[in-house]
């Protein structure tokens, strides 16, 4: 790219925190000052939305890049809106949508054959609409030509986005999530960390984690009932075999394991998950671990949904060392933690990836 600024950069009221500081390592990685342009939020009396972007009159014809973490229905309903304007009104050439996180990313098809996905098939919703498609459907036709988010629930949002033609790339924190774990746990602890898969969706994740770490990945398989409420499946003894040889040829990892009390007796367990909702499974998880003796367990979560009530759910007996999550959802005052819960930022991953996705055009 000969100029980035000649790029617009724009942010909806999502988690405006981490957008700036986005900017701020895009910025660093340029060596030129990239800022929002400002945009004027308003609704008119009766509640319909009546956002304006300030400096329209230089869109036409550019590159713009629009900043939203989509973690309610309203960031959702005010992206489309703007997105919209940029390219069919105020006539944008190219737009890069940064999304941390993404609405309706659950919501997603059954999926294609493959070890992981032949069990996901089992507890598919065929009477759920697929909203994870059709968000990316009307955000194509909105005008979004490109978009960054990270640890999508499944693969499922990357095959949506190639079926209507939006490049896709996902931001991975497995890395930044190694390195915190190295720093908490000693230098003489590190060969009795396991990484623990408590579900099939869970396993690209934990394998991607032991990677570095150099460790087992230990995993069993989940039912989710209709009411949401999780039960861990009792596989017979030639299932296990089967599943463990399946799993390993697919994800090219020799090292991953079906849970059994010997595996975790004494052991540091590093659970790994996309997000933390209410809390309860996981803390059920955290609890069972430590009922099988494991030494210390520790939670990873990418996305801090935490819907109403979690603090009672995540924390009840707490079981956890350590728990650690990253910034793609703001966590305001009415949800901190005294300090329980790790914050890391992904706000340098965000950046590089947007560094170079600008500067190869």
């Amino acid at each position: 790219m000969k100029d980035v600024q000649e790029v617009i950069f724009l942010s909806g009221n999502g988690n405006f925190k981490l957008g700036a500081k986005i900017l701020e390592q895009l910025s660093e990685l340029f060596g030129k000052r990239c800022f929002f342009s400002h945009i004027n939020f308003n609704k008119y009396p009766e509640g319909e939305l009546d956002n304006r972007i300030v400096n329209h009159e230089n869109i036409r014809g550019k590159i713009v890049v629009i900043y939203q973490s989509i973690f309610k229905q309203k960031y959702d309903d005010e992206l489309t809106d703007l997105v919209w304007a940029l390219k069919h009104q105020y006539g944008a050439k190219y737009i890069i949508g940064i999304f941390p996180f993404f609405w309706n990313r659950r919501q997603d098809p059954v999926m294609e054959e493959t070890a992981l996905e032949k069990w996901s098939k089992k507890v598919a919703k065929p009477d759920e609409i697929q909203r994870l498609r059709k968000s990316i459907f009307i955000l194509h036709q909105c005008g979004i030509d490109e978009m960054i988010v990270a640890t999508p629930h499944s693969s499922a949002m990357a095959k949506a986005c190639e079926e209507y033609g939006v490049k896709f790339h996902e931001i991975n924190p497995t890395i930044k999530f190694a390195t915190t774990i190295q720093t908490f746990i000693p230098l003489e602890e590190h060969s009795l960390i396991n990484v623990y898969a408590p579900d099939a969706g869970s396993i690209p994740r934990a394998v991607r984690l032991a990677g570095i770490l150099h460790c087992r990945v230990l995993f069993n398989l989940k039912n989710r009932a209709i009411n949401s409420i999780t039960s861990i499946v009792e596989e017979k003894k030639e299932e296990i075999e089967r599943l463990v040889a399946e799993f390993r040829e697919y994800y090219d990892f020799e090292e991953i394991y079906y849970i059994v009390p010997d595996l975790v007796e004494g052991k540091i367990i590093v659970i790994v998950e996309d997000e933390v909702a209410s809390g309860g499974t996981a803390n059920n998880t955290g609890r069972h671990l430590k009922q099988l003796k494991a030494k210390a367990v520790l939670l990873l979560a990418t996305h801090a949904v935490l819907i109403r009530g979690w603090k009672n759910k995540l924390f009840y007996l707490n079981p956890f060392s350590r728990m650690i999550m990253t910034n793609t959802i703001p966590r305001g005052h009415k949800k901190r933690t005294g300090g329980k819960i790790f914050d890391i930022s992904l706000a340098q991953e965000f950046g590089d990836s947007l560094f170079r996705i600008l500067d190869s055009m």
